[in-house]
């Protein structure tokens, strides 16, 4: 009974010393970067992320998952005189570079609208008066230099999202150096495996880390309860090295 409760007690402080030591491992795309603390947790469970490159004082996205890809998702925009003319899309936050909309100002004039990847669309219309484009939100839309108010206005829009929007509530914005913390949920119910984590801002800077799901991580505890349970277990582990008994060999 003693062996078997000291071998659980060193498999957990075993895990609990792999999750700590993974927490710092991070990877980056473009101009910004991440990190997960811890990056293993149970569904149901909170991790700190960490974002270091990011715009100054830009709103912030995150994704969980793989990328989803929406096409043809109507939307009637709201607005007065040229604009701007805005809308939401369904889901959110985007992948910077993959939205396209098509804006139709019924009866006059057909245009589209394409992502650069900055926050920012290209369009060769020729009433085009800025166009506008939020990553972490899913808002978009257009000015122009027509009044649009008697007009009716469909916009129809293709875009890549993620399979779980994470940003917390508030729309948190990075600080003004480019920097944030905050506190995801991983969803409760979700599978164990590999997971990418996307952080987003509204100027298309991304930076991605893998999340691992494992529902048999134990609950969390507080550091000190951690750091007392990892002694335990290596001094528990060395007492019964030394106490092992001698098995006698058999006379020759």
């Amino acid at each position: 009974m003693k062996k078997t409760l000291l071998k659980k007690t060193v498999a957990t402080a075993f895990l609990i010393l792999s999750i700590l030591s993974m927490a710092t491992i991070s990877s980056a795309s473009a101009a910004g970067s991440i990190t997960l603390t811890p990056n293993a947790q149970l569904p149901g469970g909170t991790v700190t992320v960490t974002g270091t490159g990011f715009g100054a004082t830009k709103l912030i996205g995150i994704g969980l998952g793989s990328e989803i890809a929406v096409a043809s998702e109507n939307h009637t925009p709201t607005g007065t005189g040229t604009g701007p003319w805005m809308t939401r899309t369904n889901y959110y936050p985007l992948k910077p570079g993959s939205m396209l909309f098509h804006s139709n100002v019924v009866g006059a004039s057909e245009t589209d609208f394409t992502d650069k990847g900055d926050g920012t669309f290209s369009t060769s219309s020729t009433y085009d008066a800025g166009s506008y484009l939020y990553y972490p939100t899913g808002a978009f839309g257009r000015s122009s230099t027509m009044d649009l108010s008697e007009s009716e206005l469909i916009f129809t829009a293709t875009y890549k999202h993620y399979q779980y929007n994470m940003t917390p509530a508030g729309n948190p914005n990075s600080t003004s150096t480019g920097t944030f913390t905050l506190t995801i949920t991983v969803p409760t119910g979700l599978a164990n495996g590999n997971y990418n984590v996307t952080a987003i801002d509204t100027s298309g800077n991304i930076a991605t880390a893998v999340l691992t799901v494992d529902s048999t991580i134990p609950e969390a505890m507080p550091l000190g309860t951690i750091m007392l349970l990892t002694i335990f277990a290596v001094a528990a582990g060395s007492w019964f090295l030394r106490k092992r008994p001698t098995v006698p060999t058999s006379a020759p």
